[in-house]
């Protein structure tokens, strides 16, 4: 930015150095044409003045005279004829540097002359010749410009450094924000954009600092819902292995046990002891069984692939209302379809599920309202989840359960909106909204 602000700034005061070099020559060639023809026409008068008060024969005297009256003349050169026929100069030799061939070429291009100025006076002072001394105006002229010109370097120069440090000092806002960036992508939020900022940056500066802090209480959000997912886990695996322990491990025994018993049975021929240890065995896996649906019901609600997501919600609404009839339980699922991605059946039944077994425990609510919904249309078609209790509510400082983080978890993986309202003494209102989506590349794009 920097470098085109620069080139900006240059190339403006470029084009008006340049045209003001183009007037500056066509003024400066009109300038020395014309004040050379007005010198020759001065020295002209001047000589015929001088020449008519000095008639008669020569004199050093005369000749004095007339080298006083030429030592002001400038840019023309004015000769006399000796007696022997040469040319001798009256107007002093003003020395000079000469301007370049190219220079003195753009100011009088060759094909200009200039008219010589001869006199024949009728006296012994010979003739006089004005001739017009070029060199010497150009010489001027080329002064006057090449000074001009080094005063527009150091303009421009002075220009582009000021330029540079306005635009140094005007563009550390920006850099302090590419520094910003560079710590976010680094993965550090602790070091928000301090400092004062240009007015139109300043907004920028702000936002880019809220940013930052959403971004930091995302991410430490997402590191607890982190621990906490972990801690689940290892609380459902605890859970598991208690139950594999406490509750299969002995009918397992027992089955052992009783094919033991079998077979001692069968050695004595004794059938009677024998069929009670096979009546046994069969009470054993008909608990297993039951147990293991469970424990697999945990893992992952079958009902599910049974019966579909419409039916199973059904079932688990009247299986609560079979639990617990003082509470109205009310179940609307307009426009639900069981042709729905896997994930998001799974997600949409642990929600339900999890709110009611949470307003069963703890709402002591009269009436429970779960609404299912489809909304949107296209990219945007999502299902809208509401479950509302009257209970006694939530404070604004009771920490979320292990089930409604990990469903929290659970919705955010699918790319969809998690919202809790905490109705104190007034009851409790969950609205999710999940996308619904085809495959796990969408939703890892949303």
């Amino acid at each position: 930015m920097k470098g085109r602000l620069l080139a900006i700034v240059v190339g403006i005061l470029g084009l008006g150095l340049v045209g003001g070099a183009a007037i500056i020559l066509h003024n400066a060639r009109q300038a020395t044409v014309e004040e050379i023809q007005a010198n020759l026409d001065f020295s002209q008068r001047l000589v015929g003045f001088l020449m008519a008060d000095l008639s008669g024969p020569r004199t050093s005297d005369a000749l004095a005279v007339l080298s006083r009256a030429f030592e002001d003349l400038r840019h023309v050169q004015v000769e006399i004829e000796t007696d022997a026929g040469q040319w001798h100069t009256l107007t002093p030799t003003m020395p000079a540097d000469p301007a370049p061939d190219w220079f003195e070429r753009l100011i009088v291009p060759p094909t200009h002359e200039f008219a010589t100025i001869l006199f024949a006076s009728g006296s012994d002072l010979g003739r006089i010749r004005i001739t017009a001394r070029i060199e010497d105006e150009i010489a001027e002229v080329w002064r006057d410009v090449f000074d001009l010109f080094w005063l527009a370097v150091w303009i421009l120069a002075s220009v582009c450094v000021l330029t540079y440090l306005g635009l140094w000092f005007g563009l550390k806002p920006l850099r302090d924000l590419h520094a910003g960036f560079e710590r976010l992508e680094a993965g550090d939020f602790s070091a928000p954009v301090c400092g004062p900022a240009v007015a139109e940056l300043a907004d920028t500066q702000v936002k880019f600092n809220h940013v930052v802090a959403v971004l930091r209480d995302a991410t430490r959000q997402r590191r607890l819902l982190t621990q906490k997912l972990v801690g689940m886990q290892e609380e459902e695996r605890r859970a598991i292995a208690r139950e594999l322990h406490d509750e299969m491990a002995p009918y397992l025994f027992g089955i052992r046990s009783d094919v033991q018993a079998i077979t001692w049975a069968l050695g004595r021929d004794d059938k009677d002891s024998a069929l009670q240890r096979v009546t046994a065995i069969q009470a054993h896996v008909g608990l297993l069984q039951q147990r293991i649906k469970r424990l697999l019901n945990r893992l992952r609600p079958a009902v599910l692939d049974d019966f579909g997501l419409r039916d199973s919600l059904s079932y688990l609404v009247e299986d609560w209302q079979t639990r617990l009839p003082e509470i109205d339980w009310q179940l609307d699922m307009d426009g639900l379809d069981d042709d729905l991605d896997d994930a998001v059946r799974v997600t949409v039944y642990r929600a339900v599920q999890e709110c009611l077994t949470n307003v069963a425990r703890h709402a002591q609510a009269r009436c429970v309202q779960i609404s299912l919904q489809v909304v949107g249309a296209g990219g945007d078609r999502g299902l809208a989840i509401e479950v509302v209790d009257d209970g006694r509510g939530m404070g604004e400082d009771t920490p979320l359960g292990l089930g409604l983080t990990g469903l929290q978890e659970r919705v955010a993986a699918l790319g969809g909106r998690f919202r809790l309202l905490r109705n104190a003494g007034r009851g409790v209102t969950l609205s999710l909204f999940v996308p619904l989506v085809a495959s796990p590349a969408e939703i890892d794009a949303r």
